[in-house]
């Protein structure tokens, strides 16, 4: 699982793990939750597996998002 913070540093994070592992689950709270869809929402070679939103145990940091992604094949949008 790959934690979302405020610095960035989880775009390359993500493109990293994503070269090594088949399919990664990002959670983020707060603000970074809709960096975070908008990064995925942009990025075509991202595919979104499944998306969750719940509020975290401590609930003054607000909604959270759960978020399992992989590398999105091209193979699979060619029409035959």
């Amino acid at each position: 699982m790959t934690t979302c913070g405020r610095n960035g540093r989880w775009k390359r994070e993500i493109e990293k793990r994503l070269e090594k592992q088949d399919e990664l689950v990002l959670f983020s709270i707060g603000n970074v939750k809709y960096d975070v869809l908008d990064y995925l929402h942009k990025d075509k070679a991202v595919e979104i597996l499944k998306l969750e939103t719940r509020y975290v145990k401590r609930r003054e940091k607000g909604l959270g998002l759960k978020v399992t992604i992989r590398k999105h094949h091209l193979s699979h949008n060619v029409l035959t």
